[in-house]
């Protein structure tokens, strides 16, 4: 072999080891930048989010009690639940009560019954998707996961997200007193057990009061838990000069109604028409009648007012004597007026029936509002 053919014969062999050593690192070399490419784009995993233990239901007391703006219905406040947002119109009141160390809302609704709904299987019907769907509008979804009827009431049973949270609630509705009650427990989903407990006492704390039944929604109340009244008036009155133990002053539509108690009692229609007149310069009471509001005897005076500059005014007040050996006193004033007001109950004339919601309640015992 001559020295060209060698030398030629070993650049080929040259050639040739470098594409065989090439053939096996090079795919090793691609297989691992294919590698740490895929795993780079892989997402980032959220933390799943931590579930609060549930509540000690040994350590929950009801002795709170809590009264709708309404005035028509109050129920009982577990420990470490607060009064959140409520609403009050013409066709619902709710309630409800927020602890958001346990992920949990508490709410309780009357409904007014437009359409007369008589049995549970109405009351199913209407509790349809559509209407269930404007009550979780505060939630990011909602899936409904089983429902039944009971003996008097519709449960219903729910999976909720707000947010990343994820939640379980039951809602038990019933009919009473013709209107349609539901009450409602949201609670973190590890607590199933907790949230029956708490849904029991809750529906079994819902009362309406006596006092104002069929009394018509979408009214604020007064309430005074020192002096232990209260009264009801249109939701777009203005409340002044309140603090529990002194007077009120609530106003609205061209009408002033003052609300108060004060030391002693009133013995008949001569002294309760004195004791109005003695209460400002300008009064001439008209017409003084005995009556007795839900148990409590007392008596109405209407009376004129006449001001300084000559402006008149009619009004009635309604002077209650109570167990605490105060009189308790609200007083309608309306300006421009020379009426007997005690004449004309039956004329439609406006803030007469709020006046007639001026009750006493030595027996209520409220701690929030």
């Amino acid at each position: 072999m001559n020295q060209t053919t060698k030398t030629f014969t070993v650049i080929i062999g040259i050639i040739m080891t470098i594409a065989m050593v090439g053939s096996l690192i090079l795919p090793m070399l691609t297989g691992n930048i294919g590698q740490a490419d895929f795993e780079a784009e892989e997402p980032t995993p959220y933390p799943e989010p931590t579930m609060p233990a549930p509540p000690d239901i040994s350590a929950i007391n009801y002795d709170s009690r809590y009264l709708h703006d309404s005035g028509l219905f109050t129920l009982s406040v577990p420990s470490g639940w607060t009064p959140g947002s409520s609403s009050n119109t013409s066709d619902e009141l709710r309630a409800s009560l927020n602890n958001s160390e346990y992920l949990s809302v508490l709410e309780a609704r009357i409904i007014q019954n437009h359409d007369d709904i008589a049995d549970l299987a109405g009351l199913d019907a209407m509790l349809d998707k559509t209407w269930l769907n404007q009550s979780w509008s505060g939630y990011t979804s909602w899936h409904e996961t089983s429902r039944k009827t009971l003996d008097d009431k519709v449960q219903i049973d729910f999976n909720l997200a707000r947010g990343r949270s994820r939640m379980i609630a039951r809602q038990e509705s019933w009919l009473e007193d013709g209107q349609i009650y539901s009450a409602r427990v949201v609670m973190a989903e590890n607590a199933a057990r907790e949230l029956k407990a708490i849904l029991k006492s809750l529906t079994q704390s819902i009362e309406g009061l006596p006092m104002y039944a069929g009394a018509p929604f979408g009214y604020t109340a007064y309430y005074d838990n020192m002096d232990k009244h209260i009264l009801r008036y249109p939701s777009q009155w203005q409340v002044s000069d309140a603090a529990p133990g002194q007077p009120a002053t609530i106003s609205g539509d061209g009408l002033v109604l003052t609300v108060g108690s004060h030391p002693g009692r009133i013995g008949s229609e001569d002294e309760a028409a004195n004791w109005v007149e003695a209460q400002r310069s300008g009064i001439s009471a008209h017409t003084a009648q005995t009556v007795e509001v839900a148990g409590a005897p007392g008596y109405r005076v209407s009376y004129l007012y006449t001001s300084l500059d000559g402006e008149l005014a009619s009004g009635l007040s309604l002077l209650l004597n109570g167990e605490d050996e105060r009189l308790h006193v609200a007083s309608l004033r309306i300006s421009n007026i020379n009426e007997d007001l005690l004449n004309a109950e039956e004329s439609g004339l406006a803030g007469l029936e709020v006046l007639d919601s001026f009750r006493l309640t030595p027996e209520l015992d409220i701690d929030l509002q």
